[in-house]
């Protein structure tokens, strides 16, 4: 069944991308003449958490207005579909995702910042970039680990994207993502091969994900500070699930 699954599935998603794009994003930047269409991305995103199976578990409501910079711990491909179905928004996205055939260069017109993170200059260009969707009124979401780590213990939170934030008085809004039940089995592996991982993630029945709001709010401290602020915030809710679980099992 699980082949049967992943089969079935890479057809939808497919499909589902190839219409999202070409219907949808493509036809509002055409006719309305708009750099990027943050509302169907998002469409795009929830229509993908349904094809997979993902059952979203809020911790809580969100409050007060959207965030302009939206930040989160990045635990791997998963929480693209999750971000996208809360937020309407483009992404910091590693730039190997911008080479595959049509869907790297799709990506590259819905307005998403590319970055290498073994290039400085890169690095530079994408804050570039990321201060101009600011800028320009427009939402985006930042993993500041800058990788997928599915870990308790997440990776330093990079500043840039904080001082971009103070920078232009931009509202931050924090979000902790978790895998469900053991976050274990859905570990993704920067070391091993995306379409492998993607394939495993495709075949299975039903994926479960929590995820918790903090207001938004502006960055009052240096970039620094408030970047180190965010990584303990997220590492102190992690402590608090596992607390939880293990209290539950015993």
């Amino acid at each position: 069944m699980g082949i049967i699954r992943l089969f079935f599935r890479a057809i939808l998603i497919l499909g589902w991308t190839l219409f999202a794009h070409i219907f949808i994003v493509r036809t509002v930047q055409i006719f309305f003449k708009k750099k990027r269409v943050l509302s169907a991305i998002s469409i795009w995103g929830k229509g993908l958490a349904w094809i997979m199976g993902i059952r979203i578990h809020q911790l809580n409501e969100r409050s007060g207005p959207m965030g302009d910079l939206v930040v989160a711990n990045h635990m791997g491909f998963l929480d693209i579909p999750v971000m996208s179905t809360f937020f309407p928004a483009v992404y910091i996205i590693k730039e190997e995702a911008s080479k595959p055939f049509y869907f790297g260069s799709a990506l590259v017109k819905q307005g998403h910042v590319f970055v290498n993170r073994n290039d400085k200059k890169s690095g530079t260009r994408s804050l570039i970039n990321l201060m101009k969707i600011l800028k320009e009124g427009d939402r985006i979401i930042v993993f500041p680990e800058g990788r997928a780590w599915p870990k308790k213990e997440r990776l330093p939170f990079k500043p840039a994207a904080f001082a971009a934030a103070k920078k232009y008085d931009k509202l931050v809004e924090g979000v902790v993502i978790d895998y469900l039940p053991d976050r274990k089995e859905l570990e993704w592996d920067v070391t091993q091969s995306t379409v492998k991982q993607l394939a495993k993630l495709f075949g299975k029945r039903r994926i479960d994900i929590s995820v918790e709001f903090f207001p938004s709010e502006k960055v009052e401290s240096t970039p620094d500070e408030y970047a180190q602020m965010w990584h303990d915030r997220v590492e102190q809710r992690f402590a608090s699930y596992d607390a939880e679980k293990q209290e539950k099992s015993v």
